[in-house]
């Protein structure tokens, strides 16, 4: 099932105000874009099935399921049905196909925090390189830390940085 979509799609156009929407995406792009109506968000790779079954009493009443594209809401529908439910939908085409409806999405308008970990980090290899062409070699240890705090994080998965800026003023 990796590259097909699930058997059920809507659009959102067609689902009651009063639905069970399940929002599957990252927290990040959650916090860029958001349904402006009532709906839950657990990131897939948390998403117990079973447990939200569980968690919000649901019996029949249908679930719709959205993630970017489609692709991610076709697993977690999956995840649902092989817990036993069977009144799943996704909503299709995800949040691509809501991009430019104001109505129905919600958008924050600063750079994401993971963008905006690049954009410094690469800032500040290339002041370092610079300063350590036409200055003095030591500006090389600037692009030389900025590298070890990337292979940190790459391998701990935890970026000092993205936790500084999430405590921006901008970020909030």
């Amino acid at each position: 099932m990796a590259d097909e979509f699930y058997k059920n799609q809507v659009e959102l156009k067609d689902v009651p105000e009063d639905a069970i929407i399940v929002d599957v995406r990252n927290g990040n792009e959650h916090s860029d874009m958001a349904l402006k109506r009532k709906h839950y968000f657990v990131e897939l790779p948390r998403f117990d099935a079973a447990e939200f079954i569980k968690a919000h009493g649901l019996k029949e009443e249908p679930v719709y399921v959205l993630c970017q594209s489609g692709k991610r809401a076709s697993v977690a529908a999956q995840k649902l049905e092989d817990a036993g439910y069977k009144n799943i939908a996704i909503i299709k085409g995800g949040m691509n196909a809501l991009l430019d409806n104001e109505e129905v999405v919600s958008k924050r308008f600063v750079i994401s925090i993971e963008r905006q970990v690049r954009l410094i980090a690469g800032s500040l290899v290339l002041i370092g390189s610079v300063l350590s062409l036409t200055v003095t070699p030591l500006g090389s240890v600037l692009s030389g830390l900025v590298g070890c705090g990337l292979v940190y994080a790459g391998l701990t998965n935890s970026c000092g940085m993205a936790v500084v800026l999430s405590k921006m003023p901008w970020n909030k």
